[in-house]
């Protein structure tokens, strides 16, 4: 929704500018201010717009390794965004606005995608493999992930062999 949106992009100017740094000092207040406003204007999004597909593949992941929800949303995050970035690329590019990701004229969402690649290894962000994930769990994953709420919530239905693809691509990850 416009409103949604609004709030949306507030937040991701908030977080983008302030996550690495309040990473990096924890006693950054600034960064860490801004992090606590740009969390809850997030928050506020998701009652407002509802989750997307990096949800249901992250509560995949965390219901069969038990790991916490932010965490796994990481692991999978750039992997979705490149995914949605073919159907919403005009949207992925206002993300990019939000970050500060100077225009490079491809108009196609891939600034916003390789700058969450970029934050992940300015956080030293784990990686799917770092949970004890491998090739044999992708199929249950991908089961888990298709029977999630949040997956149909995405712009263009996803496919089975979409979301394995995520998953694959999010394990062939090995550093950040």
């Amino acid at each position: 929704t416009p409103i949604g949106d609004g709030i949306a992009l507030e937040a991701t100017t908030l977080i983008g500018g302030s996550l690495v740094r309040a990473y990096r000092d924890g006693a950054d207040h600034d960064a860490r201010s801004a992090m606590a406003c740009g969390s809850m204007m997030a928050g506020l999004t998701m009652n407002l717009s509802d989750c997307a597909a990096e949800h249901s593949l992250a509560q995949a992941i965390g219901g069969e390794f038990h790991a916490p929800h932010g965490l796994t949303i990481g692991l999978v995050f750039a992997e979705v965004l490149e995914r949605e970035a073919l159907h919403v690329p005009e949207q992925l590019e206002r993300v990019a606005d939000a970050l500060g990701v100077p225009a490079d004229g491809t108009a196609d969402g891939s600034r916003a995608v390789g700058a969450v690649r970029d934050m992940l290894r300015d956080l030293d962000f784990p990686v799917l493999a770092d949970l004890g994930v491998n090739e044999s769990h992708l199929d249950q994953l991908t089961a888990l992930a298709q029977e999630d709420y949040f997956i149909t919530q995405a712009p263009v239905p996803w496919t089975d062999d979409e979301v394995r693809a995520a998953f694959a691509r999010a394990l062939a990850i090995t550093s950040r």
